[in-house]
């Protein structure tokens, strides 16, 4: 099966072109009056949860009649009720029948969802106090650094910087061909005119035939001028290709992919991530520079399987990345026909992924809401939680792949979700780390979906416990593998302090992370009904 064919038919796109376009026409407002409008979220003073519940993710066990106090963003107290001395002038949360936990991490979205940085706190009021932002703009590291110095309310953020990416688009490459061709030409042209209109203004006569006749050996020089560019790539793809997707990288060459890893590191990105349709040297390029440099690098499993992984990919962004190796036939990027699956390959898979320490985040929401919405039409978004999101974004998930994939709705249900559903049990069995995500930012992902991947995680196989724990511990340890030492995921001393109380306990039913009577973040406690006001006057700018 080719690639190209498999990507224009199934992957998922986290950079359209309209959505960029107009990301970027709102951003500068939108971000001007969050800046004046944006309270500080400094951490409060010591605080106490008390005869609590404590759920600690360290093992699978409930702690009964514990209280765990907060002094500053950490855990410092955690123990039976009658032992733990509560600080005085704490603030006293009596939690007695409740369920304390660690905050939940979405360590796949997208921050361009919103121009607003202030939307972030749909996470937190969804209970995420953590994610990992998969593709950036230079503002969203200024978003990152404002969390952690308690200047905006938001999740704990890390972010890679813009994803290195060939282009989607082929013709975007004979475009820019003939643009650069072209442009030596055009401006010679412009220098041609100017002159003939000075000589006008001026009221010069010449000898009009020389100059008429100098025109087409000149545009044979400009012209050579301009495959020479071409052929020496000294003008780089991606100072055409940043006008359409600014959130992406586009090399032509590998020492390009290179020095862009380079340029991400300095600048101060945490992680790297690769995407899709790079020529294999670029794309292996990229991968091996990340480990040169000591940057942890995820993406899209491009160039088959174990290839990416033994080159140092530490991490595949989608359960879906598998899917290539599984199908069986050419997909056809024009017509679509469902194809059927080899199943007997995923041991395979799982064995590469496995020998190679590798996490995945599984994604299974993103692929549910798909196939939901292609079944449901241009309604589905009229749905309560979308009125969270702007209506123009509405408007441009409505044009991309709502038209563009109509017609793989059962395809999707019944062939490729059960088959993501089995390559994650399979990868978990196999003792593959799995993590959470939601590609929040992609057509209708949203923060809240973490509940959803968290039910669709039991409903492939793994216990309320372990699918709680890839929200929650097993990202402390991706976060440790990407080279920080910060601690979190766990009720525990020392620990930051990103805490949920629910209303019931999640180890007997996963959606009880959706009965939440607060959040904790970084130490700063908001209860469930300040939150949802607090996103309330977000909403209420669209």
């Amino acid at each position: 099966m080719t690639q190209s064919g498999h990507r224009m038919q199934v992957r998922h796109m986290t950079h359209k072109t309209p959505v960029c376009r107009s990301w970027a026409l709102t951003s500068f407002l939108v971000i001007s009056l969050a800046a004046i409008a944006s309270p500080p979220a400094k951490a409060q003073g010591p605080t106490a949860f008390v005869n609590v519940s404590v759920i600690p993710m360290a093992v699978e066990s409930i702690l009964v009649g514990y209280t765990v106090v907060v002094n500053g963003s950490e855990i410092t107290a955690v123990g039976p009720s009658a032992d733990v001395e509560v600080p005085q002038g704490a603030v006293v949360i009596d939690a007695e029948g409740k369920y304390l936990m660690p905050g939940l991490a979405d360590m796949h979205a997208h921050l361009n969802l919103d121009p607003n940085p202030d939307f972030m706190r749909l996470f937190l009021a969804e209970g995420v106090t953590t994610i990992r932002n998969l593709n950036a703009l230079p503002d969203h590291l200024e978003w990152r650094d404002q969390v952690l110095r308690g200047e905006r309310i938001g999740p704990t953020i890390y972010t890679s910087g813009p994803v290195i990416a060939g282009p989607p688009d082929p013709s975007m490459v004979w475009i820019f061909r003939l643009l650069v061709i072209a442009g030596p030409l055009a401006i010679g042209a412009a220098v041609w005119i100017l002159l003939w209109m000075l000589r006008r203004v001026r009221g010069m006569r010449g000898d009009t035939a020389s100059v008429r006749g100098a025109v087409v050996p000149g545009a044979i020089v400009l012209a050579a001028v301009g495959i020479a560019l071409l052929s020496t790539k000294a003008i780089p793809l991606n100072a055409y290709a940043s006008l359409q997707y600014p959130f992406a990288y586009v090399p032509d060459t590998e020492a390009r992919a290179r020095a862009e890893v380079r340029r991400q590191v300095n600048a101060g990105y945490d992680l790297i991530k690769v995407y899709d349709w790079m020529a294999r040297d670029q794309y292996l390029g990229v991968i091996d520079e990340a480990r040169i440099r000591g940057i942890y690098v995820i993406g899209h499993l491009d160039h088959g399987i174990e290839a990416p992984f033994a080159a140092g990919l530490r991490e595949s962004a989608h359960v879906d990345e598998f899917l290539d190796e599984h199908l069986v036939g050419e997909m056809s990027p024009q017509d679509f026909q469902p194809l059927p699956m080899n199943l007997d390959l995923i041991p395979q898979s799982v064995a590469s992924a496995a020998s190679h320490d590798a996490m995945v985040v599984s994604n299974l929401v993103t692929d549910e809401v798909t196939y939901e919405y292609l079944e449901e039409g241009p309604s589905y978004f009229e749905r309560q939680e979308y009125s969270r999101v702007r209506p123009n974004t509405i408007q441009l998930w409505l044009s991309g792949r709502m038209v563009n994939w109509q017609g793989q709705q059962d395809w999707r249900r019944d062939t490729l979700q059960p088959f993501y559903e089995q390559m994650t049990l399979a990868l978990h069995a196999a003792g593959v780390p799995i993590l959470v995500g939601t590609d929040t930012g992609v057509e209708g992902g949203l923060p809240m979906h973490i509940h959803r991947e968290l039910e669709l995680l039991v409903k492939a196989g793994l216990s309320p416990y372990e699918a709680l724990r890839a929200a929650t511990k097993n990202a402390a340890v991706s976060v440790n593998r990407m080279g920080t030492e910060d601690v979190f995921g766990e009720v525990a001393v020392g620990q930051r302090a990103d805490l949920i109380l629910l209303e019931s306990n999640p180890l007997e039913d996963v959606r009880a992370t959706r009965q939440r009577l607060g959040v904790m973040s970084s130490g700063r406690w908001y209860p469930q009904d300040e939150l949802d006001r607090l996103v309330a006057e977000v909403t209420a700018t669209y």
